[in-house]
């Protein structure tokens, strides 16, 4: 199981600036601690999430198309060659369940006590998002039988489709236990020192609910089998409630010490040290994913604010790394001394854009997205709305993502309007920019989609590698050798078209501890997740 918070070493740190070493000091087991309780567990079970979100994000770093190994820097392998096997993202399948334990006890230990209705349903929202994060990497997992202890050492897996299915279900209790305790059930307050993600404001609470159960609703409604399901669950889809219109980021109080930083910052940017990480020494961004700020788009402001040294920050084609170290001696490398992501001052300095410093809030769901979820949506008919406005809400929910410093306020020498105002003149006659230039279905998903994977650069690679997979945007050439055209490295092993991965593959440990359950016949190339239909 995850490592747990232990809350007997920090009885007196209840509040205030010292909550971060409450949420951040662990214990193996709650389950086996003198002294464990739903309000004790829920709380570094979040923040366990937002390290886990942030390992799911790192890990498509590549496979998304956003960063790339710079010159003089081996070891790379199957990154590169994407010839990944069992041994490979293992901590992506694992993490999950060792996280959702603690929601599981935090479930079982609070059902049908009113005064916890609360509780109960934070945790059955972070579970759900926890396995739809899964599902969308593995498809058929664990689920109805795990999370039973010694009960079932052996689960069996459930279809990713059903799965969606009761996660759905999951969201809309917990949607329905909140309101039932705001409409007068003695239900006990969270704390806004117990609630590192919304500060005990539960109406929040329920608007990410609600905007988990889009993006889940979204890719199921374009799988045939799934569309009546999908089309019954939007038909009483809570527009009400909405979804969010800010960053839902888990923040306990991160602060530049040893074990205390944010994990994305960690990644990108800085360690307690002032050394830049090992990650931050050795990737530089793309020439792909840089296209979208310096060519095929004009977006000054978005990639001054990302990239260190905009417009002349080193970037790679993926898979160069081999030719670049036998043939033409490049010397691309991340600036001297500073990552490539980070553009504050100095390293005791922040910035902003993606690694803003080292007490900034770890992102579970941006606003962007969301956005862009119901452009979708609205565009494709599922729901009653206005895509272009929709549309133009994701890009100035992403502007604002980046133009905030890592106290989550504007920098005032930002101004977000007149940048998205000046964006979209600047882009006039470009249909990913201009909604309204684009006048078929296809044309509009293409810019939507495309924004989409823009606005999650660094933030949500994984989720912008599953909305690739399942909708073929942002466009490519399936098989081309220019770095513009395609994300796929130049020495990739894949028999895909686009050369890229369909899926990851089940960790080993299950096959030796659970093999008699294991899907057979999933490969890494020809396998797909039930949503993706390409």
């Amino acid at each position: 199981m995850k490592k747990i918070f232990n809350f007997l070493l920090i009885t007196g740190l209840l509040t205030g600036f010292t909550s971060c070493k409450k949420y951040l000091d662990i214990n193996e087991n709650p389950n086996q601690a003198t002294v464990s309780t739903p309000s004790l567990v829920l709380p570094q079970a979040i923040v366990g999430t937002a390290s886990i979100s942030e390992n799911y994000n790192s890990s498509y770093y590549t496979l998304g198309g956003f960063s790339g190994l710079a010159y003089g820097f081996g070891g790379a392998g199957v990154g590169l060659t994407y010839a990944y096997t069992a041994t490979n993202f293992t901590g992506l399948f694992t993490s999950v369940y060792d996280n959702c334990t603690d929601y599981q006890y935090v479930i079982d230990n609070t059902v049908g006590k009113p005064n916890l209705l609360y509780a109960n349903a934070i945790a059955r929202i972070m579970k759900s998002y926890q396995f739809g994060k899964l599902v969308d990497q593995y498809n058929d997992v664990p689920y109805s039988d795990a999370l039973k202890g010694a009960e079932s050492l052996a689960p069996k897996y459930d279809k990713a489709e059903d799965i969606y299915k009761d996660l759905i279900s999951q969201l809309n209790l917990a949607i329905t236990g909140i309101t039932t305790g705001q409409a007068g059930v003695v239900a006990s307050k969270i704390k806004s020192s117990e609630d590192p993600l919304f500060k005990g404001n539960m109406d929040l609470w329920k608007v990410f609910a609600n905007t988990v159960k889009l993006r889940l609703l979204v890719k199921m409604a374009g799988v045939p089998a799934q569309a009546a399901y999908a089309t019954a669950q939007f038909a009483s889809f809570n527009t009400t409630i909405g979804v969010l219109i800010d960053d839902a980021l888990v923040n306990p109080g991160y602060v530049k010490e040893a074990g205390r930083q944010n994990p994305s910052y960690s990644l990108i940017g800085f360690g307690t040290d002032n050394q830049r990480s090992g990650t931050a020494g050795s990737n530089i961004p793309t020439i792909w994913a840089y296209s979208f700020y310096n060519t095929k788009i004009s977006d000054p402001g978005r990639g001054s604010v990302i990239y260190r040294g905009y417009p002349s920050t080193p970037r790679v084609h993926q898979g160069t790394q081999v030719q670049f170290t036998t043939t033409n001696g490049n010397t691309l490398i991340p600036p001297t001394g500073f990552s490539s992501w980070f553009t504050g001052v100095d390293n005791n300095t922040p910035g902003l854009g993606v690694a803003k410093g080292p007490s900034q809030g770890q992102s579970l769901f941006t606003a962007a997205e969301a956005q862009f979820l119901l452009a979708e949506a609205y565009t494709r008919g599922y729901l009653a709305g206005n895509a272009a406005t929709a549309f133009n809400a994701g890009i100035t929910a992403s502007f604002t993502y980046l133009y905030k410093n890592q106290n989550n306020v504007v920098d005032p020498s930002k101004n977000v309007a007149t940048d998205v105002a000046t964006y979209l003149t600047d882009n006039n006659t470009n249909k990913w920019v201009n909604f309204s230039l684009n006048t078929s279905l296809a044309e509009r998903i293409e810019a939507i989609i495309t924004q989409k994977y823009i606005s999650l650069n660094m933030i949500h690679c994984d989720e912008a590698y599953n909305e690739f997979r399942r909708t073929e945007y942002p466009k490519i050439v399936n098989g081309s050798a220019i770095a513009t055209e395609t994300f796929a490295s130049i020495i990739s092993t894949s028999t895909r078209p686009d050369k890229l991965v369909g899926r990851v593959l089940y960790p080993q440990q299950e096959f030796n501890l659970n093999g008699g359950n294991v899907p057979a016949g999933i490969t890494l190339f020809g396998s797909r997740i039930f949503w993706d239909l390409n």
